[in-house]
């Protein structure tokens, strides 16, 4: 579930000013996304510039979610793109987390478990769950800000500097990468119980 901006917010009204396609905006989205590897293969204070290529994302996802709802004829090729593209973001977080010094199998780990809510979600939608009436652990927007923290401390320490500041970068990701997958995995768990909830109600 993407962050959704009410559309008579001083945010909303914005967004819709720009009169920005939907499609537009998921490209942008996972343009920025894409860069965030990069930054982290610079390292030292570039790591930094996680923070703002995140936060262009996560301005994309609610861009996205108001336009989409006020389109009248939003393309095929972007409903098909729009997942698409949130999954390969994240991918490209994780590498990034990975180039830090985050271990592999919690990486690899992290990304089967979001795979797997993203496509529980969805097929609870096609089935007529449209409503699931919560907001689990496992949502996007968690997942933004968990990841956003990581790299956060990681340039903190990055910029700082010392002799240790390696360690101290690999240990810091390591952190926001456990910490993604255990509310990965809580929020699947939380989303399977309302799912069989809501099918045993049927």
């Amino acid at each position: 579930m993407r962050t959704r901006v009410p559309a008579d917010s001083l945010m909303g009204r914005a967004i819709l000013s720009t009169r920005l396609r939907p499609g537009v905006v998921v490209g942008l989205g996972l343009t920025a996304s894409l860069l965030v590897p990069v930054a982290a293969l610079a390292g030292g204070p570039v790591i930094l510039a996680a923070l703002p290529l995140i936060g262009v994302t996560a301005l994309c996802d609610a861009s996205y979610a108001l336009l989409a709802a006020r389109s009248t004829n939003l393309a095929r090729r972007v409903l098909v793109f729009e997942p698409l593209a949130g999954r390969l973001g994240e991918a490209a977080w994780l590498l990034a987390l990975w180039f830090l010094g985050a271990p592999g199998w919690i990486v690899v780990v992290t990304g089967a478990l979001c795979w797997i809510y993203v496509q529980t979600r969805s097929r609870a939608r096609q089935v007529g769950l449209r409503d699931l009436g919560m907001t689990t652990l496992g949502e996007r927007s968690v997942r933004t800000v968990t990841v956003a923290l990581g790299f956060a401390v990681a340039g903190v320490v990055a910029f700082a500097g010392g002799a240790e500041y390696v360690t101290w970068i690999s240990g810091a990701v390591t952190v926001a990468a456990m910490a993604w997958l255990l509310m990965a995995a809580l929020g699947l768990l939380q989303l399977v119980i309302v799912v069989s909830a809501a099918l045993r109600n049927e």
